[in-house]
């Protein structure tokens, strides 16, 4: 098949993303979009990813030898290259001087995630190339949400065991439902959009909101409700004062075992509550101990039992239930520092990006999605868990496509 025929064969496919593309960059593209759509299945993705690394290797070491810079798209610069390359840095400098550089320093064989924000600024050009990923992520998003609601009915609706979606736990399906489901909100409120594909967006994000209730997932619940207060500011305000109605409305259609999970978030006396307040002291104990680096990445679980608490419930928790104090206890002060100004450059950054422009719409998706992140990472550690943080990743460069800027040589 010739070239043109290849191309004029995507355009009516709906690709016209990747015919516009050739060669290398194309494949490498495709690599990346597919890469991303399957972000959920973390083993394939890290395949995926990982040859689209590849190729994109390929793509630029060709365009160099066509007289192009080597770096191309990737010489263009955010606000969020400097802060984000801080915090990189300052983790990869817990884990050498950790309390075990020897295991923490194996760690650093997953630092490819942290590079998914670059990769994401780089490879995506234009609205078009954004709304065809997030046409992707909504096949994603209705999967997921399906696969959780058959989990439901086959008796995964209770506490002991609750709805995954096929991933490794309720809060990474949470969490990556959060972000997609948001994102595709957006998508659904701007008026400039065809009415079928609004109603699709909308479709697949109310049904995202209902697998999340199933899962029993108090953190998300608040998530979900912070992003959605955020994303209603930016793009709908009139209709803030609905949404305290939707959420009694929620309650009150949602099965008896889930109004009592919810209502639980309120009794100061709830086992887990109880637990997540020990492990906050026990984390603090860490940061006055080591705060300059840390005690190292993964760490914090092996040397719990050091700091735990009598009244403790949990011997030896993953994590510290808190983003910002498990920053700051496996990685530093400082890390703890590059990760809040990363947060507030992108949240400056997303807030001007909403008021006006053709990113405008993707741009307040990207806002709630990072609010209910950060929302529900009050109460656990979902910057640490991979398919969240990479799903978070992509959607902080959505803003800034188009509007990436040359580095100086």
């Amino acid at each position: 098949m010739s070239e043109r025929m290849s191309q004029e064969l995507l355009r009516r496919l709906g690709l016209g993303a990747v015919a516009r593309r050739q060669g290398p960059e194309r494949l490498a593209f495709s690599l990346f979009l597919l890469g991303c759509a399957v972000i959920p299945g973390i083993g394939v993705a890290n395949v995926v990813l990982g040859a689209c690394l590849v190729t994109t290797l390929w793509w630029r070491f060709t365009a160099r030898r066509a007289g192009e810079p080597f770096l191309g798209p990737f010489a263009r610069t955010t606000p969020l290259h400097g802060p984000w390359g801080a915090y990189v840095a300052l983790y990869v400098a817990s884990a050498a001087f950790s309390t075990l550089p020897s295991r923490t320093l194996l760690e650093m064989k997953g630092l490819g995630t942290y590079l998914l924000l670059f990769f994401a600024m780089a490879l995506l050009q234009d609205g078009d190339d954004v709304d065809l990923l997030l046409d992707l992520l909504r096949i994603t998003t209705i999967y997921l949400v399906f696969r959780g609601l058959g989990q439901w009915v086959l008796g995964w609706n209770n506490l002991d065991k609750r709805v995954t979606g096929g991933l490794s736990t309720y809060m990474t399906y949470t969490g990556v439902l959060m972000v997609f489901g948001l994102l595709l909100l957006a998508r659904a409120l701007d008026s400039s959009r065809p009415r079928a594909g609004r109603l699709l967006d909308a479709s697949a994000a109310a049904l995202a909101v209902v697998a999340t209730v199933l899962t029993f997932t108090r953190s998300a619940y608040l998530g979900f409700a912070a992003g959605a207060l955020a994303l209603l500011g930016v793009k709908r305000p009139k209709f803030l004062v609905a949404l305290p109605v939707a959420v009694l409305l929620a309650f009150v259609l949602a099965p008896a075992s889930v109004q009592i999970r919810a209502i639980s978030s309120f009794d100061p006396s709830d086992p887990s509550t109880r637990d997540r307040v020990s492990m906050w002291k026990s984390g603090l104990a860490m940061v006055a101990d080591r705060p300059i680096f840390g005690v190292g990445p993964k760490r914090t679980k092996v040397i719990y039992p050091v700091y735990r608490r009598p009244e403790a419930i949990e011997q030896a928790p993953g994590h510290l239930h808190n983003n910002m104090l498990q920053v700051a206890a496996q990685s530093g002060l400082p890390a703890l520092t590059a990760y809040l100004v990363f947060c507030g450059v992108f949240l400056r950054e997303a807030w001007r990006r909403t008021r006006g422009g053709p990113s405008a719409s993707v741009s307040a998706g990207s806002l709630a999605a990072f609010v209910a992140l950060f929302a529900a990472g009050l109460f656990e550690f979902n910057f640490g868990d991979v398919e969240v943080l990479m799903s978070l990743l992509v959607a902080c460069a959505l803003p800034f496509v188009g509007t990436t800027r040359i580095r100086p040589s």
